[in-house]
């Protein structure tokens, strides 16, 4: 019994720090969103992306979202979520933005990893980032095409906007005169308290179950049986430490990766293909411990899990075409 209580209570303590640095952009996306509907704004904010989302036959909502991602994906995905709810997009124009917003969070990673990867690792560091780069570029390209595919087009967006203009003057928005922005803001947080509510109430619930399952040890011995595919793969003996220090965290990994590059065991090239083919095996914990989590409490359990499988799945499949190419060319 006092195990259990014990385990809640760092269970509590896990998702608290988890919600404090999650749930503050998600509000802020939510409440942005409608600030732009407030003040009719989508299509100037958007006007950057608009190649992008014209090629992609994405509506002005989601272009907004898309220069948003490049500050903050939760806030993004909050935007998505909220434009879905309310009818501007629907479930195939939610899945194609979302998939398109993640290359700007994969830019931002930058700000991460380049201070780590270019004093352990060197030029191999900056190559290997350079590759990841890559990935997220033919992942969005990707998915471009299939939304030019799969949308319909430019008169698909014109009804989405003819829509986001109903939700303007349905919020209050009548008068061509725009309110000030504390007026627009008090509209604005007004009109997403409801999203905010389930948003809260969805992405708590589902932290804590998460922040129980890693106090029992579910996810080491998910790492466990993971880390044992390493040894299947036509990979240098010291890789497996990599792969194996990957479960740690980023920074483990960059510095046994470092280490071992210093010391002659591998090779740039093998420190490069490890990494990938280690961040391939890795995902599946990655995705189950935070990514499902914070999509299932934005978008909902059955459409989080759809987007980070859709999503991850991709960019596995190619970050394993991009290593094999490596192995080849290099």
């Amino acid at each position: 019994m006092t195990d259990m209580v014990q385990i809640l209570i760092e269970s509590a303590s896990t998702s608290f720090g988890l919600l404090s640095r999650s749930l503050p952009p998600m509000v802020l996306g939510l409440i942005l969103a409608e600030l732009i509907v407030v003040y009719d704004a989508a299509e100037r904010i958007a006007f950057v992306a608009r190649p992008i989302t014209r090629f992609s036959h994405l509506s002005d909502a989601t272009g907004a979202s898309f220069m948003m991602a490049f500050f903050s994906a939760a806030s993004a995905n909050s935007m998505l979520a909220g434009y879905y709810h309310d009818g501007v997009i629907e479930k195939r124009e939610l899945f194609v933005a979302s998939l398109v917003n993640s290359f700007p969070a994969t830019t931002m990673h930058w700000r991460s990893l380049l201070p780590v990867l270019i004093p352990l690792l060197g030029f191999t560091g900056l190559a290997y980032f350079g590759l990841l780069m890559l990935v997220g570029l033919l992942k969005t390209a990707l998915v471009m095409a299939a939304g030019r595919l799969l949308l319909p087009g430019r008169p698909g967006a014109k009804a989405a906007e003819i829509i986001f203009e109903d939700l303007r003057v349905g919020i209050g928005s009548v008068s061509k005169d725009r309110p000030h922005l504390g007026d627009a803001l008090k509209i604005s947080a007004r009109a997403a308290r409801p999203k905010v509510v389930r948003v809260v109430k969805m992405t708590t619930a589902i932290m804590f179950l998460v922040s129980v399952l890693i106090q029992v040890g579910a996810f080491d011995l998910l790492s466990q049986q993971l880390s044992g595919i390493g040894g299947l793969l036509p990979l240098p003996a010291a890789g497996i430490s990599i792969i194996a220090a990957q479960f740690a965290g980023y920074i483990a990994a960059y510095t046994v990766a470092g280490g071992l590059l210093a010391a002659g065991e591998v090779t740039g090239k093998e420190v490069v293909v490890t990494l990938m083919i280690g961040n391939v095996i890795t995902s599946a914990g990655w995705a189950v411990r935070w990514l499902i989590p914070s999509h299932a409490g934005i978008f909902g359990p059955r459409i989080g899990t759809e987007l980070v499988i859709c999503s991850t799945g991709l960019r596995n499949v190619l970050m394993i075409l991009v290593a094999l190419g490596v192995m080849v060319l290099w």
